[in-house]
Formats: C-alpha cells, structure tokens, sequence
C-alpha cells in the first residue's frame, strides 16, 4: 500500500490575502490542525517558462471553492494561475517565523499533489 504524499506548504499567500498576508496566530500551524490548501502553478518567472506548482496554507474556514482562472501576471516579475484549493492535515509545522515559513501538510485529497 502507498503512503499518501505530504507537501511543502508555504504558511504565508493566499488567493484572498496576497502574498505577504499572515492569517495564522502565534504558534500556528501545529501539527494535527486541519487546514487549507491553496495550490497554484507559476507558468513563467521574468519572462522564461517555467513549471512549477507551490502550495500556500491558511486557517480551515478559509477554504472554499472558487473559480480557477487564467494566468496572471505578478508584479514580482512571475505569472501564476489557481489551480485548486483543498484540506488537509499538519504533519510537520512551520519552526520560527522566518521570511518565507513552511509546514509539510499532508492533503485529504491526494490528486491535489
């Protein structure tokens, strides 16, 4: 039997608060918390084609589904699109508030990987 797959998720972004917004309180993520899982694809990083998915976590009321639009150009230089959003649950937590905090979450629904 295959163990579900656990991803790297960042602790900070979201579709609704933009990149830097932090709606975690002190100590959170922790482990066992149930949360949500945005999943987004970059498709270019100034100017040159890329292909890679990133995943940002916030508090479990916040998931919800929504449209998953076009590609949008950011003004970092990187174009992004939505491509889903899930739950999932800590398995590892974020350790310290460095500049771009992590936790391992491993989600509900694997296809979401």
């Amino acid at each position: 039997m295959n163990a579900q797959q656990t991803i790297t998720a960042k602790t900070i972004g979201n579709p609704d608060g933009g990149l830097f917004d932090n709606p975690w309180q002190h100590g959170r993520p922790a482990v066992d918390d149930q949360v949500a899982i945005f999943a987004f694809e970059v498709t270019k990083v100034d100017q040159d084609e890329q292909d890679l998915r990133t995943y940002h976590v916030a508090p479990a009321g916040l998931a919800r589904e929504g449209a998953i639009g076009p590609a949008q150009d950011q003004p970092q230089g990187i174009t992004v699109r939505w491509v889903g959003c899930g739950t999932g649950k800590v398995v590892h937590a974020a350790e310290g508030r460095n500049v771009d905090p992590t936790c391992e979450v491993l989600p509900d629904d694997p296809r979401l990987v």
